[in-house]
Parts: structure tokens; sequence; C-alpha cells
């Protein structure tokens, strides 16, 4: 098929120039009215035209955007080595023992490090494989897990919305979960749900394909903030091990201190990891990912290469992130700022019957927006009217997502502060009667004029 023409694309200006060279397909947020940005500080980000933002979704300026800390140990790092994987460095060796102070003792003793969540996640499963020998995978759903060729396997948003067909070594079972999912109208899901986790492993035992591994969210964050119960996770996890397969958890997006108290979400429930996964948060913005687990594990591969990974510039930004955390006490105010958001947020539940439930913990939380809170029927109309009113009205960047488009994501950095909360709280809370009183978003998106007008405004705007 033939290119389009290069030069009328050239030619285009701001938002539109983007989504004429990037594929339609690349998602952001806002996507029916693309929002640009010019610089952020700590809990805020500003666009083109200088406007401030709460920004509810910065989950991975994780210790706030272009915290001056992390941005100085770049920079210095920048002026005096850069190089790829293959050389010995000392920052790389502090950051990764570093990291392995964040979990608890005896656990892990071996870092992998590469530069996105998808990288980090395949690198795990071929641990798994390699290790047990084995090939079949179970994983919760809905979880998305990463975007490369083989988690596509694992993402809902391949599987839920298109054609596409999961690998046969690939099985999927649902999240245990009270409100959404297969066993929410059970009277007993911890039960039905580890029910059918030990049937799947019987039935992978029969057909000589036993269980290589369970990747698992500890909160299910892209697909709703979907919490199982300890008792399950505890239980689930414990068949899998005793059927000789491995415990992948992935935290990339809700790890590092995000819940409050710990670092890491599986440290909330009573189980442990054969292979902790993280990334996203971890540079702050500067790629960097990685895989903890035990040198036996590691050693199943013989030789593993990352041209960027854990490169000395990403290292000395993470190993600034890890002291950020620790010196600014952000464990212990995501906890208590937190405790005070979802409080807030679910006093709003019995005031406004779109508001069906909130989900999370610490500064990991999603507004689950329904129809009606008796039918509990998800609203991706709702949500996004929601979504806009509070980006256009109130400067509140919450985007709505999920496996059914209804659910508003709060993962704000961490140095979000108890202001903030009390003025999230009361926004939404004004947005949702917005809603209710039939008040929609003014700002009037150029996606929806004609192409025509498109390509003469943004040319009028290049020769002012």
């Amino acid at each position: 098929m033939a290119a389009r023409n290069r030069d009328d694309i050239i030619r285009l200006n701001g938002i539109e120039a983007e989504r004429k060279i990037t594929l339609p397909m690349c998602k952001t947020h806002f996507a029916k009215q693309p929002m640009k940005v010019q610089k952020g500080m700590q809990q805020y980000i500003y666009d083109d035209a200088g406007s401030e933002y709460l920004d509810c979704c910065g989950n991975i300026a994780h210790v706030g955007h272009c915290h001056p800390r992390v941005a100085h140990m770049g920079k210095k790092q920048l002026e005096i080595l850069c190089t790829a994987q293959g050389f010995v460095t000392d920052v790389q060796s502090s950051y990764t023992k570093k990291l392995l102070t964040t979990v608890p003792p005896g656990l892990f003793d071996t870092v992998l490090l590469v530069n996105s969540g998808s990288e980090a996640v395949d690198l795990a499963l071929r641990l798994a494989q390699n290790y047990t020998k084995r090939k079949d995978i179970i994983c919760n759903q809905p979880s998305v897990f990463g975007h490369s060729s083989t988690l596509a396997s694992f993402n809902y948003r391949y599987i839920k919305h298109t054609d596409f067909k999961p690998y046969s070594w690939v099985h999927h079972i649902p999240i245990c979960n009270s409100y959404r999912g297969a066993y929410a109208d059970s009277p007993t899901p911890v039960e039905d749900a580890l029910a059918h986790m030990k049937d799947l492993i019987l039935e992978l035992e029969k057909k000589k394909t036993p269980v290589a591994g369970y990747l698992l969210e500890t909160i299910n964050t892209s697909g709703g903030n979907l919490i199982s119960p300890t008792e399950y996770l505890t239980a689930a996890t414990k068949l899998v091990k005793d059927a000789g397969g491995l415990v992948i958890v992935d935290e990339v997006l809700a790890g590092l201190g995000r819940l409050g108290m710990h670092w890491w979400p599986f440290q909330h429930f009573n189980f442990k990891p054969d292979i902790l996964v993280c990334g996203r948060s971890l540079g702050n913005g500067q790629p960097l990912s990685a895989v903890l687990t035990t040198q036996a594990i590691a050693c199943s591969i013989l030789e593993y290469a990352n041209s960027y990974g854990g490169n000395p510039v990403s290292c000395a930004m993470g190993m600034a992130v890890l002291e950020v955390i620790s010196d600014e006490g952000m464990l212990l105010s995501s906890t208590a700022v937190g405790n005070h958001l979802k409080s807030g947020l679910t006093s709003l539940i019995g005031k406004h019957h779109n508001l069906g439930d909130v989900r999370g913990i610490g500064l990991s939380l999603v507004l689950d927006i329904v129809e009606a809170q008796t039918s509990k029927k998800p609203s991706k109309d709702i949500a996004e009217r929601l979504s806009y009113l509070l980006r256009d009205k109130y400067k509140i960047l919450v985007p709505a997502d999920g496996p059914d488009g209804n659910c508003l994501f709060i993962n704000p950095p961490l140095c979000f502060s108890l202001d903030n909360s009390r003025k999230l709280v009361q926004s939404v809370d004004l947005a949702l009667t917005d809603v209710e009183n039939g008040v929609t978003e003014t700002v009037k998106s150029l996606y929806e004029l004609n192409e025509e007008f498109q390509v003469w405004y943004f040319n009028y705007l290049h020769i002012l």
C-alpha cells in the first residue's frame, strides 16, 4: 500500500500533526479531545496555553514531575558516562543492591534490569518456562501485562476488543472479586475461584502440559483495580507452587510504595512470589524496569543481554527515586492521603447513583461508573463525560479506561497532598452533579470539525 503524501503531513502542526504521523491506534489520554502538554512540576501538568492541571494519572512521574533530585542525578550521570550494558559500573551495582533492600529478606537475590514493563514480563515468563522446563501459563483476566507479540495473549485489550486468538499455552481465569467479574454474584466467590484454579491445574496435568507459572497482578490495575481477597491469593498461589509452577507477580503499575505502608503490593497480602516484575515508576520517567528473582531461577537461561537495560543514567535516576521515597516519607503519606481520598470518594456513593464503587489501596484508586447502582451496568458514556468535565471545568486529569471504559483511574504522583485529595473529592462531587443535571464538557474538539477546516486552521496558526 502506498504511503500518504509526506509533504502534506509535514506541513501540519500541533495535535493534528501528531495524529497524522503516529498511528491512529496509539493510545492517548482524552482521545476524543487530545491534550498537548508542555511541562510538569510535582503533581501538576501544564498545557501549551499555560493552564495548570492537577495530575491524577501521573503514575510514571512516581515521585513527582521533574523532581529536582531525580533530574539532578540524571543530568550529573549523563555528563559522566552513559553506555550500553556489557560493562560493570558502580552506579548499576549500587542501584540493584538498593532495590533488593525494598523486598523482604530471603526472598530474592538477583536483579535483571530492562527498559519497559513489557520487556520485564516477557523475561519473567521466559525464566519460569526455562526453570520448570514447562510451557503453560495461567493468568488472571482482565489484565494487560504488556504489548509484545507474546504478551498480546495476556492482554484483554487484544482479547476482548479484536479477533486475536491467544496462544494455546496461555490459560485465562477470572479475577476473584465481589463487585465485578465471574464471581461477583456468587455467595462463595473465594471457594468458586479456587475450585476453578484447581480444576485447571488438574486439566493441564492430564494433558501432559503441567503449569509452568501463574502470572498475576496483586491489584488488577489496568483491569479496573479489581482486588482479590487475601485468602484467595494465598491459596491460589499455593496450588500453583504445589503443582511445580512458579508465581510471577506483575507490580509494574501499583508497586514502589503506591499502596502505602510497604514497597510492594504483594506485601499487603499473605503470599510470596518467585519472580517480581516492576517498572514504569522506577525511573520517574526514565526507561527503567526490573525482574527480581533468585539466582537459581535466573541462571535457567544461559545468557541474557539488553542494550540499554541498566544503563548508568537510568540507574542513577532510579537510585534517586528510591532515596526520595524514603527521605520524603512517601510510604506513610501514600497511606494517609490514600485513606483520606478513598474515604471521601466512598462517601459520594450514597449521594450519586452513577458512582457504583470505589476500589483500591493507597494512591491507586478507581471510580466504577454505572448507569445505576442497582444494576451495576457499566456506563462508558457517563465515565467519559465525567473525565472531560474534570479536565475542562475543574482542571483535574482523571482518564476513563478499563475493560468496559467505565472506570476513572486515580494514580497520581506520590507527592499528592491532603489538599489535593480534598480538591479531587469536591470536584468529583460537582462533576457528578453536573452530569446528573445534564451538563457536558464545553470544549469542542478539532476532530469534530471537517478535515478541510483542520488543515486551514493549523496552517493559519502557523502563519501567525
